[in-house]
């Protein structure tokens, strides 16, 4: 008698543990600030240094942009917008045949804003930053290059991470690859991005 009355409540337990693996499975990244889920769209302003590597130079700037940053209503993984990238104070910091140290005054600007982006689960959990456009020059008046791409940093507290394994990079109609590295923080208060 006691096995009739456990088989249906086994059976019940088998069921709903397979149905939660699958939702698990699907658990999509989201934006918080401190420990509280972003609801709504905040626009945020970061800033920090990238340096950005390629044959023709590899120079330093800083960076200052502009986020608009959100979690889908209808579910699915966080999302922003960058409306604003920002280059300035760029130097050369290893010299190239295009582009030596001294005597170049680089250049680089952003080109085809808006770039979306969405987070990407994973350890670490990415900004996956689609459409990026970066242009540079080794010297003011120079014809630019422009590279292309997705650029994929982690997401930490407060701050972007560029550069390393999966964090992507550009490249120019030539074939050329840019890598990004760097640290981008991410303001005001402590934003992040967590599996939910």
């Amino acid at each position: 008698m006691r096995i009739k009355l456990l088989a249906p409540t086994l059976a019940v337990a088998v069921i709903t543990a397979l149905a939660v693996v699958p939702a698990a499975a699907q658990a999509s990244p989201h934006w918080y600030k401190g420990s509280t889920l972003i609801s709504g769209t905040v626009v945020t302003k970061t800033g920090g240094s990238l340096t950005f590597s390629s044959p023709l130079a590899v120079i330093k700037c800083a960076v200052s942009d502009t986020e608009e940053i959100w979690n889908p209503a209808g579910g699915g993984p966080g999302e922003d917008l960058v409306t604003a990238f920002n280059l300035s104070a760029c130097k050369v910091t290893k010299s190239t045949s295009a582009c030596p140290k001294k005597g170049s005054t680089p250049v680089a600007s952003a080109n085809g804003l808006p770039w979306p982006s969405v987070l990407v689960a994973g350890t670490p959990i990415r900004d996956e930053i689609m459409k990026v456009r970066i242009r540079i020059a080794c010297n003011a008046g120079a014809a630019p290059d422009e590279f292309e791409g997705s650029l994929l940093p982690a997401v930490s507290l407060g701050k972007l991470e560029f550069g390393g394994p999966g964090s992507g990079e550009l490249q120019d109609p030539f074939l050329n690859k840019m890598e990004v590295s760097g640290k981008d923080a991410i303001g005001p208060g402590k934003i992040n991005a967590k599996d939910p």
